[in-house]
């Protein structure tokens, strides 16, 4: 099995952006809080964005302990629609007091490159900054959309942190989307 270097990037803001001010979506876009999505709805949600990404995590979760985790109070998720169609989503852990982790965030590859990706994440950061907090956090590698980290750095995050890491490049064989109903 062949590997490959995979760098992560550990992101915050410790202050709201000087210019935070309610960002608006693109025309045609709106953003609804799912509440409690059903696993099936989620994992279209995750697939659609990460699949060339290589995001496996919530595929290889046992089904229950994902519902229980989409259930749970802490995890906030919000949808951007596209002309009534779903473009990709954010996922919130507010779980730990005064900080949130944006654990996964993007857009489906039928809406990237279409101008949406910086007003959404402008959104989601002005989102998180409505609770009492004092750390907005995530991380990318550089296995995520090539413009992933200018993306944040543009929106205001800056790195905190950074390893480089081998890991097994995935064997087509065992690609737990193959699994999928879809």
């Amino acid at each position: 099995m062949n590997e490959i270097a995979a760098t992560t990037w550990w992101m915050q803001m410790t202050s709201p952006p000087p210019s935070i001010t309610p960002e608006s979506l693109p025309e045609g876009c709106m953003a609804m809080q799912a509440i409690r999505p059903i696993r099936a709805f989620y994992l279209y949600l995750y697939t659609s964005v990460g699949r060339p990404y290589q995001w496996y995590n919530r595929l290889m979760m046992p089904a229950s302990e994902l519902q229980q985790l989409l259930n749970d109070d802490h995890t906030e998720i919000w949808v951007l629609y596209y002309n009534g169609v779903p473009a990709g989503f954010v996922e919130y852990d507010i779980s730990r007091s005064k900080e949130t982790e944006i654990v996964y965030f993007g857009l489906s590859c039928d809406f990237t490159g279409k101008k949406l990706g910086l007003p959404f994440l402008k959104w989601c950061i002005q989102k998180a900054w409505e609770r009492p907090v004092s750390r907005l956090w995530l991380h990318t590698c550089n296995l995520d959309h090539p413009a992933a980290l200018s993306l944040y750095q543009k929106a205001g995050f800056e790195i905190y942190d950074q390893d480089t890491i081998m890991q097994q490049t995935p064997d087509p064989e065992d690609d737990p989307y193959l699994l999928l109903p879809w």
